[in-house]
């Protein structure tokens, strides 16, 4: 079973109304995190999510491609779950420890970091990670 940690959202709707969102969330599931998009609604009394089941009737395309305008003008839109995982793998491919839970790119010990070193692609496939876990 998977526990959802939301890292960032934006909101569609009027205070006090159901609220549409688009949410960038970790899906911690048993054999490891996953990460990627949804769509959820809030209710109108105390913002809490109605669950469905892993699904949200959107309205229209306009309301869909509203809320993603507004992630990537949060500068979060462009995230790609499945780049991750790709980065992460030519990480450990270099010898680096990556935990996609947490952000965590590095060295598995002392020995380990004085030996290995990061191409320019490494350091900036480490930077993807740390900011897209968050």
């Amino acid at each position: 079973m998977a526990r959802v940690e939301v890292l960032r959202e934006v909101q569609g709707g009027d205070v006090g109304d159901w609220r549409l969102c688009f949410q960038w969330c970790c899906y911690r599931l048993d054999d490891g995190p996953q990460y990627g998009y949804r769509f959820v609604w809030r209710r109108p009394e105390d913002g809490s999510i109605q669950a469905a089941r892993g699904q949200a009737r959107i309205p229209s395309f306009a309301w869909a491609t509203e809320l993603m305008d507004r992630a990537v003008k949060a500068g979060w839109g462009d995230r790609d779950g499945d780049q991750m995982e790709l980065v992460a793998e030519r990480l450990r491919a270099a010898g680096c420890v990556v935990d996609l839970g947490s952000g965590y790119v590095g060295w598995s010990d002392k020995d380990a970091a004085e030996k290995g070193s990061l191409t320019a692609q490494g350091i900036q496939d480490a930077q993807l990670i740390h900011e897209w876990s968050h």
